[in-house]
């Protein structure tokens, strides 16, 4: 039970808003705050203004930093990566539907995203899709087929485009291709048992033991599946908001409709 912060839980389920001042929060309101995370996969805080220091000194509440291997940090905050979209730009980093750095070893269970220019309200949207829901409401034959499955997961995979704009000027120097991990595409989350799917449509380049042919299918078929309109919240930003979703369980897209200048501040935590 959560009686510490004030929270309101969106349609569905899918994500809760909370409403709590993060500069100001108790010990106790971190417990819940990772409880809600837990509970609804992706949070919301309107109404904060953090500086950068604010916001590390959160963030390490909720545990390591994760290294982006592709672009370079802020100079003086090395952990928080700016996520932007210039005018003119056709692009925006990150568009369509993934979680965060599957291509490692060890992905990032947190993100963090807080918003410190945005389009108009209304624009500029990020989606959240709901894994937990996704695989409850997957076909039981489906749940069999792939319960043992895995997947292979690449930095050079289809979402790797939408990142030209910020490695040509910011960039690590780091070759995407590099960067490829395997993982199982169900996930079990060890504190409540809920399981998820895990495949990020916008890095998997193919199922292992699969033929190309039969892991396409079977692909096509789940990441239609994974992002069906029940599934998913989307969250209207405005400047200074936080977003914190688990990756093991939340997709999420941040929705290209808009020409205006959007900046962002993400750390994403092991």
């Amino acid at each position: 039970m959560l009686n510490k912060i004030n929270v309101k839980p969106c349609k569905n389920n899918i994500g809760a808003f909370i409403d709590v001042q993060i500069n100001a929060v108790s010990k106790d309101q971190i417990f819940e705050i990772k409880e809600a995370i837990n509970n609804f996969g992706v949070i919301f805080f309107r109404n904060q203004n953090l500086t950068s220091d604010n916001y590390i000194d959160f963030s390490k509440n909720f545990g390591e930093f994760f290294n982006y291997p592709m672009l370079k940090g802020l100079k003086d905050y090395p952990n928080i990566t700016v996520v932007e979209k210039l005018p003119g730009e056709t692009l925006a980093f990150g568009e369509g539907f993934h979680t965060d750095s599957t291509y490692v070893e060890r992905p990032p269970s947190y993100t963090m995203l807080y918003s410190i220019k945005t389009p108009k309200r209304g624009k500029g949207n990020t989606q959240f899709a709901s894994q937990y829901l996704s695989y409850e409401k997957l076909p039981e034959q489906y749940k069999k087929k792939i319960e043992n499955l895995k997947a292979v997961f690449s930095a050079n995979g289809p979402i790797s485009k939408t990142r030209n704009n910020r490695t040509a000027n910011n960039g690590t120097g780091v070759d995407p291709k590099s960067l490829s991990a395997e993982h199982k595409i169900i996930k079990t989350n060890k504190l409540n048992k809920k399981k998820s799917i895990y495949l990020s449509p916008g890095h998997v380049t193919g199922i292992i033991n699969y033929s190309k042919k039969e892991s396409r299918k079977l692909l096509d078929y789940l990441y239609s599946h994974q992002v069906k309109k029940e599934f998913i919240y989307s969250f209207e930003w405005e400047p200074n908001c936080l977003a914190i979703w688990d990756n093991n369980c939340i997709l999420h897209n941040p929705i290209n409709d808009y020409n205006e200048h959007r900046v962002m501040h993400r750390i994403t935590i092991k």
